[in-house]
């Protein structure tokens, strides 16, 4: 089996219910976007993918850092996640076996999670189409994709992201255990305070 998995960051969203430009926010020192950047480089994906929004021009500066194979300006963002899902898989080589999806507003997610996720997927007898992380039975990101389901992650509508897909294959997803508690994304003010109590706990 093909054992190249690669990585899909989306950061192309609105921050609507923040009121502000979420991803550039400070915590530990640099902005959330860079956190997910940097679990990912020191992850064991094959190469890695970063869809931003063109409209906030400090997200593409903080996107362009070495390690990044390909940077995404999705001009079609205001349409929701799903065209930052089609916009990222664009970019995959053809020899990929899998995708996986990581959210830029999720900082306290750390490369081993993204490896554990690569590690069961390429252990299997026979590939799982999915693989999903769990945390003490609450199932969240990343998410892996075969590539058997890119076809239908093209099909994907308006801001649902993979979740239909998710749904329709519920049968056949293998669930990486974790063993932690499940890390969180930041859309609100109050998530970006808990998050800042994340970091002097």
């Amino acid at each position: 089996m093909n054992n190249k998995v690669w990585g899909i960051i989306l950061a192309a969203g609105f921050s609507r219910r923040m009121g502000t430009a979420k991803l550039l926010l400070p915590f530990k020192g640099k902005s959330i976007l860079l956190h997910v950047i940097e679990q990912s480089l020191h992850s064991n994906l094959s190469g890695i993918t970063v869809v931003v929004n063109p409209e906030v021009p400090d997200l593409i500066t903080q996107a362009s850092v070495p390690g990044i194979d390909k940077l995404i300006l999705n001009e079609k963002a205001v349409q929701g996640m799903s065209t930052s899902i089609k916009s990222g898989l664009v970019s995959v080589p053809a020899d990929t076996s899998a995708v996986v999806f990581l959210l830029g507003d999720m900082p306290l997610i750390t490369y081993r999670e993204i490896n554990r996720v690569i590690q069961d997927y390429l252990t299997q007898d026979e590939s799982p189409l999915i693989v999903q992380s769990s945390y003490k039975n609450l199932n969240g990101h990343p998410v892996l994709f075969n590539r058997r389901l890119f076809s239908e992650l093209y099909q994907v509508c308006g801001d649902e992201g993979a979740r239909s897909v998710i749904k329709k294959y519920k049968h056949h997803i293998y669930y990486s255990r974790m063993g932690t508690n499940m890390a969180f994304d930041i859309d609100t003010k109050i998530d970006y305070q808990k998050l800042l109590r994340e970091e002097v706990c």
